[in-house]
């Protein structure tokens, strides 16, 4: 008879294989990046039906198998499509360890590691923004994060809403770019404040939001009788990757006793960066950020750090005190829980943790710079092609282009945009459907845009090049 310890062996040994295998691949450029089918005839290939009785360990190795097969390999160099990319070993390892410990990320009796593994990380985020007295708590995802600081802005701005809920008298509202993360306008949502209570700023020809507009809009939005209580910029928005003016924005927050949030989902990593750091100047002025590692410093989903520049807003916010977690005779000083809008929350700190001691300041540093190098040499294989060019001057990694097929060159103004905004949405079905390429799109300055996005160390300049080459092949 098997014992227990041969069959977790036996499992978890051609486990460990699996992973090298699937990880070894995105090495192989001719594998594809996804296999793509339809629906149904997934469903039919991952024989989905749930059975009335236990098969036992011995199928899971194959479910794993056909897992891996028909998903998409965001780690393959020609997976272009989203603002993550590439894969960590060191991360994966931290996310498996934290599948084995099992535990909670509310008290510190139950998750001592993570516990102080988080506050340390926490620290040195905050250490990179210019929170000096600051505190924070990592969340799943940007959305998340974004949210928990609009709402310690509505704690802030409308004391009683904790426990009264807010007053028909209150009326706030909050600003940020029309171009900014669809969960800004969310969170004001999910805060009681409607989609109406978020006012869409205007940008500059780089999407950046334009300082003197928000002046405006701040002072209109008073004298109709509205509460202005929160401006948020973004470093790196999603599409164009432009990285708001934060210094001129803190200034109109400032005069105007505004909450100051900057989402750096994207961009915040840019701060790991000499070179690239002065993108976000001003962030040790806000009151918050919500800034991603597992976008550009390439740490496995979801890794998302909330940080606030003032210790206790988080609780102030947050908190509940539930006695069946926080006991008088534990150090509650260490316990996270009441720091956050979840009671049970994964470990997600150790894959972090993990990275970071193998690559160091150092590592991540050249990381970013690279896809920052990469960005910029895709930019210029761009304007050295006929047919294409580039929509946006590109401030991050983010690279939105679009193509005139050759036959249609002779179009101008919206006849060419229309023509540019067809082509993308064929060519780019086209490379998905073959999987070869995955690359995302978005409507941008009027018409469908491709947007590449650099994040990915693996990816090399014959990617690039073999990009272009399928966009003029499949038009």
């Amino acid at each position: 008879m098997t014992s227990p310890r041969d069959a977790l062996d036996a499992l978890f040994t051609e486990a460990a294989r699996l992973a090298v295998d699937t990880l070894a691949q995105n090495h192989d450029r001719d594998q594809p990046v996804v296999r793509r089918v339809p629906p149904r005839e997934l469903i039919a290939a991952l024989e989905l039906e749930l059975p009335a009785e236990g098969r036992g360990l011995e199928g899971v190795l194959d479910l794993a198998r056909k897992t891996l097969h028909w998903s998409v390999r965001t780690g393959h160099p020609r997976f272009l499509n989203q603002l993550f990319g590439g894969y960590d070993p060191a991360g994966i390892l931290g996310e498996w360890v934290a599948a084995l410990g099992n535990t909670s990320m509310y008290t510190y009796e139950a998750a001592p590691v993570g516990t102080v593994v988080e506050l340390a990380l926490i620290e040195r985020l905050n250490r990179y923004v210019g929170f000096d007295q600051g505190e924070g708590v990592f969340a799943p995802g940007g959305s998340i994060s974004n949210l928990m600081c609009v709402l310690a802005a509505r704690q802030r701005a409308f004391p009683h809403v904790k426990h009264e809920g807010l007053n028909a008298d209150d009326r706030p509202v909050m600003f940020t770019s029309c171009e900014s993360h669809y969960s800004l306008k969310r969170a004001g949502m999910v805060a009681g404040i409607g989609t109406g209570g978020t006012v869409e700023v205007p940008v500059d020809a780089q999407g950046r939001m334009r300082p003197d507009a928000l002046e405006r809009l701040v002072v209109a939005e008073a004298r109709r009788g509205r509460t202005p209580f929160l401006v948020a910029a973004t470093a790196g928005t999603t599409v164009a990757g432009a990285f708001d003016p934060i210094d001129a924005l803190a200034d109109v927050a400032g005069r105007h006793g505004l909450w100051l949030h900057v989402d750096a989902s994207y961009g915040g990593s840019a701060l790991l960066s000499v070179r690239h750091r002065d993108l976000l100047a001003g962030i040790d002025r806000a009151d918050s950020v919500a800034w991603n590692p597992h976008k550009m410093m390439g740490v496995p989903l979801a890794c998302s750090a909330t940080l606030m520049r003032e210790r206790g807003t988080l609780v102030g916010t947050m908190g509940m005190n539930a006695d069946y977690l926080f006991h008088e005779d534990s150090d509650q000083d260490w316990d996270l829980g009441d720091r956050t809008l979840q009671c049970g929350r994964r470990v997600d700190a150790l894959k972090l943790w993990y990275a970071w001691q193998v690559h160091g300041d150092q590592g991540y540093a050249e990381r970013i710079e690279g896809l920052f190098d990469q960005a910029r040499r895709f930019r210029a294989l761009v304007e050295q092609r006929a047919g294409f060019r580039l929509v946006r001057e590109p401030m991050g990694t983010n690279v939105c282009f679009r193509y005139l097929p050759r036959a249609e060159r002779g179009a101008t103004g919206e006849a060419r945009d229309r023509a540019e905004g067809a082509a993308t949405l064929r060519i780019r079905a086209a490379l998905a459907d073959s999987g070869r390429f995955l690359v995302n799109y978005a409507t941008l300055d009027g018409a469908p845009t491709f947007r590449l996005v650099a994040s990915n160390p693996l990816t090399g300049d014959e990617d690039l090049v073999a990009l272009l080459d399928a966009i003029e092949d499949e038009a």
